[in-house]
């Protein structure tokens, strides 16, 4: 038998020992009616003062079986009346059979949210105690969840606690008998066709009898080992993440996936997962078989993707691992062609803000750069056309003297399939003349007898356009090039 003061020493310790709490935090209890929530009810009740607590206790009623639920709300209700803590019931439901405890699971997460933040609380408290770790951690190593999944449910995480996980299942149910509390019985928990059940009330206590006593325990010590290791593993992929990143956004990842194929397999699993946390929002769901497909990815031949839970999309470039919380399975429109006529001085199309000048010289020292090109004027055939790629599309590329399709140009300069589409192409009535950020058309680049020149320069939209400063002119000085 658990006496009240055993139980509270062994809680308050284990709360100090994780700092799962800090004095005057308001903390919302959920509870069931069952033994564990109402082990935890009563416990919190009783170290209220000790940490200054302010308490609410949350009830939800899924609706599942009539007679039952009402049971549970009066029995928690009363049990909240005689210790003095405010209750707050919700319903929830109905959810569909077939997936019910998933969607039980997000409403009642939503829900815990939803009154944390109207009330302003600190803490939302769990009663899962060493039994559900046990059960956690061997369906998280049956999944292949790794080593983080090995580490079961966290003390802490977040704003949820779990301060009953230093008790079993049997030392809760010995408390509230010593404390003359009674509790209610769910019978659903021994539907064995749920996975947890079966595990809990057939595969556990085969083994404890059979094969490992005292598994539970077992159990716990090996979950708390993989927590120190997990944090370890962490820590140093997140180095290893800083050294790869090539490029990061909101929506995007780089990674250079030469120097990834250098780590250890253990390293590039939790660098791989710390990019997929980034962009999905969670630290869970990234499972062995996550990684697997994005090794099998990276050593595959030709542009392939691989499909992510939470809709990350993974993909390979040369050199490069991209991770993209774009929706996959999706092709981006194509972009309405924008027709310019001769007198255009500026444009916007897809990233680009592109601006036009034309010129009587070549500026000094004039050298094409990727996005900013000089032209003949004379050469083109008005009105000018900025486009996506079409299917054979072909020019020559400056430097070249034949034609070149512009699918094989790319394949040479290493563009992913999956940005190609993303690329300007300027084109008159006649032929292609400059592939924004890589190369103009030879046939309308300048030569000795050039004497109208156009410029188009190239400015990302995520960029401030440039302005040119003001300033006065020196004495006998002249412009680098003069505009018409």
């Amino acid at each position: 038998m658990v006496k009240a003061d055993q139980a509270m020493q062994k809680l308050v310790k284990y709360i100090k020992n994780e700092q799962l709490l800090e004095s005057g935090d308001k903390v919302i209890l959920a509870c069931s009616g069952g033994a564990d929530s109402l082990a935890l009810l009563l416990l919190f009740a009783r170290i209220r003062p000790l940490f200054k607590l302010s308490l609410l206790v949350l009830h939800f009623n899924h609706q599942t079986r009539p007679e039952a639920n009402e049971r549970e709300a009066v029995l928690v209700r009363s049990w909240c009346q005689s210790l003095n803590i405010p209750l707050v019931v919700r319903k929830l439901g109905p959810f569909s059979p077939s997936d019910f405890e998933n969607q039980a699971r997000i409403a009642r997460f939503r829900e815990f949210d939803h009154i944390r933040k109207l009330y302003k609380f600190d803490k939302i408290a769990l009663a899962h105690h060493r039994n559900d770790q046990a059960e956690t951690v061997l369906m998280n190593l049956f999944r292949g969840a790794g080593i983080s999944g090995m580490g079961g449910i966290k003390p802490q995480n977040a704003e949820l606690i779990h301060p009953l996980l230093c008790f079993n299942r049997a030392e809760l149910r010995s408390y509230l008998s010593s404390s003359g509390m009674r509790w209610s019985e769910d019978a659903s928990n021994l539907d064995n066709s749920h996975r947890r059940n079966y595990l809990r009330n057939e595969i556990i206590p085969l083994l404890e009898e059979n094969l490992a006593p005292g598994i539970v325990e077992r159990i716990d010590l090996q979950a708390r080992i993989s927590r120190q290791a997990d944090q370890l593993l962490k820590a140093n992929s997140l180095k290893q993440f800083k050294k790869l990143v090539r490029d990061q956004s909101g929506s995007r990842i780089v990674l250079d996936s030469v120097r990834l194929a250098k780590l250890s397999e253990i390293e590039q699993y939790y660098v791989l997962k710390k990019a997929y946390s980034l962009l999905s929002g969670l630290d869970q769901d990234f499972f062995w078989h996550s990684f697997s497909g994005i090794l099998a990815l990276l050593s595959s031949e030709g542009s392939k993707q691989s499909i992510l839970q939470h809709k990350i999309r993974v993909y390979k470039q040369y050199g490069e691992l991209i991770f993209s919380n774009a929706e996959a399975g999706t092709e981006p429109e194509e972009p309405q062609e924008l027709v310019l006529e001769e007198d255009r001085n500026r444009a916007v199309f897809m990233d680009y803000r592109f601006s036009f000048k034309y010129l009587k010289v070549l500026p000094r020292n004039w050298k094409e750069d990727p996005f900013t090109v000089c032209l003949d004027a004379d050469k083109i055939s008005f009105p000018l056309t900025i486009r996506a790629r079409r299917n054979g599309d072909r020019f020559c590329p400056t430097g070249m003297s034949t034609l070149k399709k512009v699918k094989d140009f790319f394949i040479d300069e290493k563009v992913p399939k999956f940005d190609r589409d993303k690329i300007a192409v300027f084109t008159d009535t006649e032929k292609i003349i400059w592939i924004t950020g890589f190369r103009a058309d030879q046939r309308v680049c300048p030569d000795g007898s050039s004497s109208h020149f156009l410029q188009i320069t190239a400015e990302s939209l995520h960029e401030k356009p440039k302005r040119a400063a003001s300033r006065i002119k020196k004495q006998g000085e002249t412009d680098e090039s003069d505009e018409l």
